[in-house]
């Protein structure tokens, strides 16, 4: 296992790709939650929290991809330095509006939502356009998970300590401080000034290209799962006079991933993307079922690691579908677009979950959960005819 990812480690743009990629993860993962501690400590109001990180995950899905697109066209550095400036300028906006007026705390909101930079769409293009060899692509798609799964451990649980310690400020603070090393850090070792690809992969949208559309409908539904199991999980808890454990159980969900994750990036695979991906997704649907059928409060931290350990190993596939799809260049739009998908399900999914939980009961949203993962595999199904393809040869212009 070790010499596989020892051999990634040896690029010589890989200390520069993951350390500044996982900096920049951290604030990624910590906003939304940063933004909840802040909004409804100096409000006093959970549904004005909710509403302003509701603008936040939904600007930064819609305008995220027009962003990577730009960055495709003119080059990583001249898109990601002015895109982090606004961003932190956004936050601090955020911070000094959040007493003072409530639609221009939603309209920083919104902007700094829009602005953040996918630090995982420039990391996850940056290498599949030096690296050429599958299996070794493979390995850094993986780390690349492992990477995510990290940063959401560890961004909820930053910004509780920060808050806790120094006041409801200090998670968004740091969070500025976190962007700008991750942002300046990429932009400064970047070394692409952007693609020439044909005049037909330039124009028009993703959409147009054959199972593209299925893949990231696919993923909005996995969204759905995630945006819902943390409402489902604490739910269930508080129901059972485990309120206390619930922080700790939804810590737990991305343990199983992570392990997964390091795990999948050493097997050599034969299998094309598109059935790991589907078969990845089946097991997530038969896991979180088993939750349904136990409903034992007392074993359902072992389903929950156990329904985690498919998420690293389904994101993997995805990731290198889409490369496979899309053209070398359009790869920072695409991966924006897959993380855009799954926004707008986790938007969507914590809603739903909401609903449904205050309704029929914390158990029964484990119902909604399955159904959101039978409904990923469905539709992944589709992408199962994609095929192998080969991604075309195309000109990297290096600055």
């Amino acid at each position: 296992m070790l010499t596989s990812y020892r051999e990634i480690l040896r690029h010589s743009h890989s200390l520069p790709t993951f350390g500044y990629g996982m900096v920049g993860r951290i604030p990624v993962a910590m906003n939304t939650v940063a933004l909840v501690f802040l909004i409804s400590s100096v409000r006093d109001s959970f549904l004005l929290a909710g509403i302003a990180s509701s603008f936040y995950t939904l600007c930064g899905a819609i305008v995220g991809p027009r962003i990577g697109r730009l960055a495709d066209r003119f080059g990583t550095r001249i898109v990601l330095l002015p895109i982090t400036f606004i961003n932190s300028l956004s936050i601090i906006g955020v911070v000094f509006f959040s007493s003072r007026s409530v639609p221009l705390l939603l309209l920083f909101s919104a902007l700094s939502g829009a602005t953040m930079p996918s630090f995982g769409s420039y990391t996850r293009t940056r290498w599949s356009r030096t690296i050429k060899d599958r299996r070794e692509l493979g390995v850094a798609l993986s780390l690349e998970s492992v990477l995510d799964e990290t940063a959401f451990v560890v961004g909820p649980a930053l910004a509780g300590f920060l808050f806790s310690l120094y006041g409801s400020n200090s998670p968004l603070v740091a969070g500025i401080v976190f962007t700008v090393i991750g942002g300046v850090g990429l932009a400064i070792t970047s070394f692409d000034s952007g693609m020439r690809g044909s005049a037909p992969e330039r124009i028009g949208g993703l959409l147009r290209i054959k199972y593209v559309k299925a893949l990231f409908t696919s993923l909005i539904a996995l969204g759905l799962l995630f945006g819902s199991n943390f409402v489902v999980i604490l739910a269930v808890a508080k129901e059972n006079n485990r309120a206390a454990e619930g922080g700790i159980w939804v810590g737990l969900y991305p343990i199983g991933s992570l392990v997964a994750g390091l795990v999948y990036g050493v097997i050599h695979w034969k299998s094309r993307n598109a059935t790991r991906y589907t078969l990845a997704l089946f097991f997530m649907t038969l896991s979180t079922s088993a939750i349904l059928f136990s409903q034992n409060i007392d074993t359902i931290v072992y389903f929950i690691i156990l329904s985690g350990i498919g998420i690293a190993p389904a994101l993997i596939a995805a990731n290198a579908l889409l490369k496979d799809l899309v053209p070398l260049s359009r790869l920072n739009e695409a991966f924006s677009m897959l993380g855009a998908s799954i926004s707008i399900g986790i938007t969507l999914g914590s809603t739903l979950s909401g609903s449904l939980v205050d309704r029929f009961g914390g158990w029964d949203g484990f119902y909604f959960m399955t159904g959101a993962t039978l409904l990923a595999t469905l539709l992944s199904l589709i992408c199962i005819r994609a095929g192998k393809y080969e991604t075309k040869d195309e000109t990297i212009s290096h600055g």
